[in-house]
C-alpha cells in the first residue's frame, strides 16, 4: 500500500503533543514520533515544534511501548 508522510508543526510543544494524541486515536494507521524542536540557526529564538511520521492506508500498525 501507499505511505503518506506527515508533519505536524506548531509554536508550542503542548499543542503539537495534543494534536499528536488526538490524531493517533482517530487514525490507528499512523505512526508519529515524539515532538522535537527545530534546529535551524536561521530561526534562532523562534523555533517551532515538529512531529514527523507516516500513514499507511488500510493497515493498523503497532506502536512500540503501547
Amino acid at each position: 500500500m501507499t505511505k503518506v508522510k506527515i508533519r505536524l508543526m506548531s509554536t508550542s510543544r503542548s499543542d503539537v503533543e495534543r494534536l499528536r494524541r488526538h490524531f493517533l486515536k482517530a487514525h490507528p494507521q499512523a505512526i508519529l514520533g515524539k515532538p522535537r524542536q527545530g534546529s535551524n540557526p536561521k530561526y534562532e529564538g523562534k523555533q517551532k515544534w515538529f512531529v514527523y511520521g507516516d500513514y499507511e492506508f488500510g493497515k493498523v500498525r503497532r506502536r512500540r511501548g503501547e
